[in-house]
């Protein structure tokens, strides 16, 4: 039997690994052999089981559905080193003896350089038309009455 581990690649606890020497019960609840926490999971979610040198991935029936390498499975599916599977907004990778960490991280937010004199643009336009919103409702209140008093002498 190979020496595998479970790692979370993605989502609540990226980075956490649990060797995988036996069947192993994933999901919410405290009695489960490799907790997460996601919401999304349910409380025994999965059963993966060693099996050569890949393991068994086994949905418990829950709601929320497991998912091995972007498909849904419904009956105990096999996995090899680098597979992933997926249970709620949590991804799991099954790791291969000494492979590095395969923890994918958030992307960072988009940087956008905005120049001094685009921002003083911007500041000038914001503010001609913050000064101008009053006038203009002002001028929609006054043609509403007027509209009201026209069809009244009518």
């Amino acid at each position: 039997m190979a020496d595998l581990t479970l790692e979370i690649v993605e989502g609540p606890g990226v980075g956490r690994r649990v060797p995988l020497r036996g069947a192993l019960e994933v999901g919410r609840d405290a009695q489960a052999g490799f907790r997460v926490e996601d919401e999304h999971v349910d409380a025994l979610h999965v059963r993966v089981t060693p099996d050569g040198d890949g393991a068994v991935v086994e949905d418990l029936g829950e709601r929320g559905g497991t998912f091995v390498n972007g498909a849904e499975i419904h009956v105990p599916t096999r996995i090899r080193a680098g597979d992933e599977i997926q249970l709620g907004v949590t991804v799991i990778e099954l790791r291969g003896a000494g492979a590095p960490s395969a923890a994918r991280t958030a992307p960072p937010a988009p940087r956008v350089d905005v120049t001094p004199e685009v921002e003083s643009l911007l500041d000038v336009r914001t503010k001609t038309k913050a000064r101008h919103a009053p006038l203009a409702v002002f001028v929609v209140v006054v043609y509403a009455v007027l509209i009201y008093l026209a069809t009244q002498r009518l």
